[in-house]
């Protein structure tokens, strides 16, 4: 993974805290988006290239997300890409936070499907209750000590991807204080969602290495 050089434009000082708060509330990848198509819309691709010059070493997802937002591959995210991961299930739980992709799966999940979400797991926990405030849907806030609640033999555990190779992805580091041998059996899958369509550039800070066959599925990129 290389390192890039120092920024061309430079952004207002408060930029790298303003970007840390986003990520916190929204989830790295949401948060880069947001930031984007913000800057994107002010001073089109060179503001985007600055952000990537100025933040990207400290926040590796924001750099792989400016990379394909200047590429014009950036896309929404598709939850009907879930549907053979997730087909059978009754309760579904997320860890991590991705405000976009959570926006989209529950909006596309059936309702006859309860959807949690995963808490005091992460390096970032954003306030949980502020969170969720907006969603149509119930989502239950379900404490990390409380996971066993939710296994079974109908029930799904999913994780965001920010980027992979043959063999690996990263994860949020909520995944790797969940994820053990025994967990496999008592979730009908273990799905991890990708949200980045190539491998990440620069070191992974803030992110966990784990093996892809650690999933029953992987989808997306």
């Amino acid at each position: 993974m290389s390192e890039r050089p120092g920024p061309a434009i430079a952004l207002p000082p408060t930029v790298h805290a303003s970007f840390l708060v986003a990520a916190t509330d929204l989830g790295m990848w949401s948060a880069a988006r947001l930031f984007c198509r913000e800057l994107s819309a002010e001073g089109g691709a060179p503001l985007v290239e600055a952000l990537r010059d100025e933040l990207g070493r400290d926040f590796p997802v924001l750099d792989g997300v400016a990379a394909a937002f200047g590429g014009g591959e950036l896309q929404a995210p598709r939850a009907e890409l879930l549907a053979d991961a997730l087909a059978g299930i009754d309760r579904l739980v997320v860890t991590g936070l991705e405000a976009d992709a959570l926006d989209a799966l529950a909006a596309w999940l059936s309702l006859d499907v309860e959807l949690a979400v995963l808490t005091g797991a992460s390096a970032l926990e954003p306030d949980w209750r502020a969170a969720l405030t907006n969603y149509a849907r119930p989502i239950t806030r379900l404490p990390l000590g409380e996971l066993q609640r939710w296994a079974g033999r109908r029930s799904a555990l999913l994780t965001f991807l920010y980027g992979r190779d043959h063999a690996h992805a990263y994860v949020d580091s909520a995944w790797m204080r969940v994820h053990a041998p025994d967990v496999r059996v008592q979730f009908r899958a273990l799905v991890g969602w990708n949200l980045l369509s190539q491998p990440l550039e620069l070191y992974p800070r803030w992110l966990s290495q784990t093996a892809l066959e650690d999933f029953s599925h992987v989808v997306g990129p």
